[in-house]
C-alpha cells in the first residue's frame, strides 16, 4: 500500500509540475481539476514540493483563493497577489491550502448521488446550453419534472437575480453587462458573484482593461455603456492627447497654459513627464526626456539670460543640477547657515532659480562668491541675526521700543512664535533706521523708559506680597547650541547621505533627537517623512510635540479614526496605518523620502511582528527607514534582513553608555525621597506604631 501511494504521488507530481510549466500560475480548483488526481495523492504532492522548494504559492488578495506556480526566477509582478517562496512559509502556508484543496474534491457520499441524478443534470444542462438563464419554476416547468435534489440545483451556477445558468454562459456574460451597466461595482464583489464561471473572473481579474470592462481606481469596474464609464474612456482621451502633445514637443520648456491642454489630464501626467522650473519669478515646467544639446542651451539662454557650451544631448533638469548648486551645498562651501543663504536668495542678493520647487544657485556664480572675500562677508553680515539687546545697541534705542516696532509689524523676527528669545536680521534694522526719527515720536518716550527702568537690574519695584517673579526659560533651541553624543552625530551624517538606519540606545538618550534631525533636513528639501508607532496615544503625543516643534502646517496625523492634515509633509501615523497604505495606497507615499519605526523591536514580536514586516517588505523602494528602539538585542541580524528585502546598505548604531543615570531611592507618605536607610528606619517606626495599636486594641477588648 504504501508503495501503491507514492507511486500516485510520484504521479501527482510529475503532472502538476507539467501543468505548472505549460499554464503557469494556476488556482487550486483548476489545479485539482486539470491534474485528474485524488486529494491524497495532490496533498502528498504539494507537501513534498513544499520540502524541494519547489513552488511557490500566491495569497490573492482582493478575494479568497491561492494560486500555485513553479519556482523558477522571479515572480511576475502582479497586483493584489502576495507570493511566498521560502520553506519555512510555505509549511505554514499547507494546512490552509489542504483545507481549502477539501471542498474541491468528491466524497464517496457524493458520487452514487451525482450518479444517481446524472439524468437529470443531463437534462437541464442540455436545457439551458441556448445560453439563456432560466429561474427555478422556469426549469421546472420545461423539463416536466418536479422533485428535484438539492444536489442537482448546486450543480448549476446561479446569478444574483435567482435565475441558474451554465459556466461562462451567454447569458451570464449579458447578466454581468446589464448589472455594471446599472452601477460600477467592486472587484472583489464580482469575483465572488461569478467565482464559478472562470473565463469570467479571468478577465475581470486581468490588470488590463479587457473588453468590455473599464476599470476605475477603488477597485470598481463598470463599462463604456455606463456614465462614469464613458467619463473614464474620455478622461484617458484627454490624457492620450497630452502625452502626444508633450511628446511632440521639440524644446524642453514651456508654459502648460500655452498648449492649450485639458486641465486634469495635464495634471495627472505632469509629475511623471515634467518638473517645475522658475527663472526670475516667472514659472515654466521642463520634460524630463533627452534634448539635442543646441536646442536646450538656446531655449534656457532666452528665458535665463545664461549661456553654456551646449552638450551632444541632455535633459533640462540633469543639466541644471550638473551646473548649479543646492542650498546645503552652497552653505557649506560658504560657510553660511542655510537660513542666511536662502534670506539672500528672496532679498535678490544672489542670482538663484528653483528646480522642483526648491532654491538652486548657478555654480559659476558661487564660485566667484566664494573667491570674493569681502562682498561675501558684507551680505553674510547683513543676513546676520541680532537678539533683542544687540538690536537695541545697534538702533540706539530701548529694547522696548524694540518690542513695539515687532508689534506693530514694522520689524519681522526670524522667530516671530516667540516672545521671550527673538532675533531679528540686520538688513532689517539697516533698512528702518533712516525712519526711526519719523517713527519714535508717535510712541512717547514713556513707554521706552518705563520698560528700560523695568530691565535694570535691581530697579525692580517689588510687589506688596512679596511673590516671586516667574520667569519663562526659554526654549533649549534658540538660549544654548545642542551638544550632540557620538551616535546622534554618526546618524545624521548616515542619514544625510540617504541611508537607512537603525540606531539602538537606552531610553533618554536623545533617539528622538535624531528623527527631529531627519524630519528638519526632509521637510527643508520639500520631501516628506512618516512617523510611525506601535500605539494610538503614542502617536498623538507624538503629534502634539511636531506640531509645537515644526508648526500645525507641518505636521499631520492619521491613526484609522482620526485624520488631521493628511497632507502635511510629516505624518504621524501607527504602524498599521502605514502598513495598509504602503499594500492599498502607495501613491500616498510617492512624495515620503523616510520612515520612522520607533519600537522597532516589535519586529520579533509573535503576534504584531508581521505589522512591521509587511511594512518593511511592501514600501515604495525609494523610501529609506530610519529604525528606533532601546531593546534591540540582534541589531546587526536585523539590519541584514532589512538590506537583503530592501538592498541598499542599512547602517548600525548602537550606544550601550546610559545618558540618564538609574538609581533607586525611595518615598515617605509625605512625599521626601529618602536614601535606603533612612526609609528602612521609617518602615520600622511604622511597624513598631502598628504592633502597638494593635496591642491596645486587644487590651481594650480583653
Amino acid at each position: 500500500m504504501d508503495n501503491l501511494a507514492n507511486s500516485k504521488t510520484k504521479q501527482a507530481i510529475d503532472k502538476l509540475l507539467h501543468l505548472l510549466k505549460g499554464r503557469g500560475a494556476v488556482s487550486l480548483e483548476e489545479m485539482y481539476t486539470l491534474c485528474g488526481c485524488g486529494y491524497d495523492a495532490l496533498a502528498g504532492a504539494l507537501s513534498s514540493l513544499i520540502e524541494r522548494e519547489g513552488i511557490r504559492i500566491g495569497r490573492i488578495k482582493t478575494r479568497r483563493g491561492w494560486l500555485v506556480d513553479i519556482n523558477e526566477g522571479p515572480a511576475s509582478p502582479q497586483s493584489g497577489i502576495v507570493w511566498y517562496s521560502e520553506r519555512g512559509q510555505l509549511r505554514k502556508i499547507l494546512p490552509k491550502l489542504l483545507k481549502e484543496l477539501k471542498k474541491y474534491t468528491r466524497t464517496e457520499e457524493e458520487s452514487p448521488e451525482y450518479r444517481d441524478n446524472g439524468e437529470i443534470i443531463k437534462t437541464i444542462t442540455h436545457l439551458l446550453s441556448d445560453g439563456r438563464p432560466r429561474s427555478k419554476t422556469e426549469i421546472i416547468a420545461e423539463t416536466g419534472i418536479e422533485d428535484f435534489p438539492g444536489l442537482v440545483w448546486r450543480h448549476f451556477p446561479r446569478l444574483p437575480d435567482g435565475r441558474f445558468t451554465l459556466p461562462d454562459s451567454s447569458g451570464a456574460w449579458d447578466f454581468l453587462l446589464a448589472y455594471l451597466k446599472e452601477k460600477p461595482r467592486r472587484l472583489p464583489g464580482l469575483l465572488r458573484v461569478f467565482q464559478r464561471h472562470k473565463m469570467i473572473t479571468e478577465k475581470l481579474a486581468a490588470n488590463n482593461d479587457t473588453a468590455p470592462f473599464v476599470r476605475l481606481t477603488g477597485a470598481l469596474i463598470t463599462t463604456v455603456d455606463n456614465p462614469e464609464g464613458r467619463l473614464e474612456l474620455e478622461r484617458r482621451r484627454h490624457q492620450e492627447v497630452c502625452r502626444k502633445t508633450l511628446d511632440s514637443l521639440g524644446f524642453p520648456f514651456f508654459l502648460p497654459e500655452e498648449l492649450g491642454l485639458n486641465q486634469h489630464a495635464y495634471k495627472a501626467l505632469a509629475d511623471s513627464r515634467t518638473l517645475p522650473v522658475k527663472f526670475d519669478g516667472k514659472e515654466y515646467r521642463c520634460l524630463r526626456r533627452e534634448f539635442p544639446g543646441e536646442v536646450l542651451i538656446e531655449q534656457l539662454g532666452e528665458i535665463s539670460g545664461r549661456y553654456f557650451a551646449p552638450p551632444y544631448t541632455a535633459s533640462a533638469p540633469s543639466f541644471l543640477k550638473e551646473h548649479s548648486l543646492g542650498v546645503k551645498e552652497v552653505a557649506n562651501l560658504l560657510g553660511l547657515e542655510q537660513e542666511i543663504l536662502t534670506g539672500m536668495a528672496e532679498a535678490g542678493e544672489i542670482d538663484h532659480f528653483y528646480l522642483d520647487n526648491r532654491i538652486r544657485f548657478w555654480s559659476s556664480d558661487i564660485q566667484a562668491l566664494r573667491k570674493d572675500g569681502s562682498l561675501l562677508q558684507k551680505l553674510a553680515k547683513r543676513r546676520g541675526k541680532l537678539n533683542l539687546a544687540e538690536a537695541a545697541a545697534f538702533l540706539g534705542i530701548s529694547i522696548g521700543q524694540i518690542r513695539r516696532l515687532i508689534d506693530d509689524n514694522l520689524l519681522t523676527p526670524v522667530l516671530p512664535d516667540r516672545k521671550n528669545n527673538v532675533y531679528l536680521l540686520r538688513r532689517e534694522l539697516e533698512e528702518i533706521q533712516p525712519r526711526l526719527a519719523a517713527i519714535l515720536p508717535k510712541y512717547g518716550p514713556a513707554a521706552g523708559r518705563a520698560r528700560k527702568q523695568a530691565e535694570i537690574p535691581g530697579k525692580e519695584r517689588p510687589s506688596r506680597k512679596k511673590r516671586p517673579v516667574r520667569r519663562d526659560t526659554a526654549p533649549l533651541a534658540e538660549t544654548e547650541i545642542l551638544s550632540l553624543d557620538d551616535f546622534q552625530i554618526e546618524a545624521a551624517e548616515a542619514l544625510r547621505e540617504g541611508l537607512s538606519v537603525l540606531v539602538a540606545a537606552p531610553t533618554g538618550n536623545g533617539k528622538t533627537l535624531v528623527a527631529e534631525m531627519l524630519a528638519r533636513d526632509v521637510i527643508s528639501q520639500g520631501r516628506g517623512m512618516v512617523y510611525t508607532s506601535p500605539l494610538k496615544a503614542l502617536s498623538n503625543q507624538k503629534f502634539r510635540d511636531f506640531k509645537e516643534l515644526f508648526g500645525a502646517e507641518k505636521v499631520g496625523l492619521v491613526t484609522g479614526d482620526i485624520s488631521i492634515n493628511p497632507g502635511a509633509p510629516m505624518l504621524i501615523m501607527t504602524t498599521e496605518i502605514f502598513r495598509n497604505w504602503c499594500i492599498s495606497e502607495p501613491a500616498q507615499l510617492e512624495k515620503i523620502s523616510y520612515v520612522v519605526f520607533d519600537e522597532i523591536h516589535y519586529l520579533d514580536d509573535t503576534e504584531r511582528g508581521t505589522t512591521w514586516e509587511e511594512s518593511i517588505l511592501f514600501a515604495p523602494a525609494h523610501v529609506k527607514i530610519l529604525g528606533l528602539s532601546a531593546t534591540v538585542p540582534n541589531a546587526d541580524e536585523m539590519a541584514d534582513w532589512i538590506s537583503s528585502v530592501r538592498g541598499g546598505d542599512v547602517v548600525v548604531i548602537v550606544e550601550k553608555k546610559r545618558r540618564v543615570p538609574l538609581a533607586v531611592q525611595w518615598i515617605l507618605p509625605d512625599g521626601r525621597i529618602v536614601q535606603e536607610r533612612e526609609a528602612r528606619s521609617e518602615v520600622e517606626n511604622l511597624a513598631e506604631q502598628l504592633k502597638a495599636l494593635r496591642n491596645r486594641k486587644r487590651w481594650m477588648e480583653e
